[in-house]
């Protein structure tokens, strides 16, 4: 008997998204047990460079690279990386700045490093998208916080 056929798209798609999750994780830790910071700094680099071309892609389906535009699309692919479960607590709107709160990790990171070095990804994404704005987190699962803050901001 074939599960597949009896499946949504809606399952297929999470437990696709889970397992390219759980695999990335896994070479994240190979790469960290293997090179311990150079490892970090690999993963950093292989971050920078997948972000680059997120936003190579962005630029030509966002209409303005504003504050909320750029955070917008962060949210986005927050939440298309969410699995179809919440993710997003709470969406922080401020003059200078948008602080995205989150309320799982989805790679469950347990390491602070670990995850300054994956969300190398959306700092890249915001500063390509608008050089006048900078990612950076805030409170954060890995460190011992509740919560996550992604935060998008003007740089100062």
């Amino acid at each position: 008997m074939n599960k597949e056929k009896t499946r949504t798209i809606e399952q297929v798609y999470r437990s696709a998204v889970s397992g390219l999750y759980g695999r990335l994780r896994s070479n994240y830790d190979f790469l960290y047990r293997k090179f311990g910071d150079e490892g970090l700094k690999l993963i950093e680099d292989m971050s920078r460079e997948y972000g680059l071309t997120i936003a190579e892609r962005a630029k030509s389906r966002l209409e303005k690279n504003d504050l909320a535009s750029v955070a917008g699309y962060l949210i986005r692919i927050f939440d298309t990386v969410a699995r179809g479960r919440d993710l997003i607590s709470t969406v922080e709107e401020r003059d200078d700045r948008i602080i995205v709160r989150v309320n799982r990790c989805p790679l469950d990171f347990d390491n602070p490093g670990m995850c300054l070095a994956h969300t190398t990804m959306e700092r890249t994404v915001v500063e390509e998208l608008n050089p006048e704005l900078t990612y950076r987190i805030g409170k954060s699962i890995p460190a011992g916080d509740a919560f996550c803050e992604h935060i998008v901001e003007f740089k100062k």
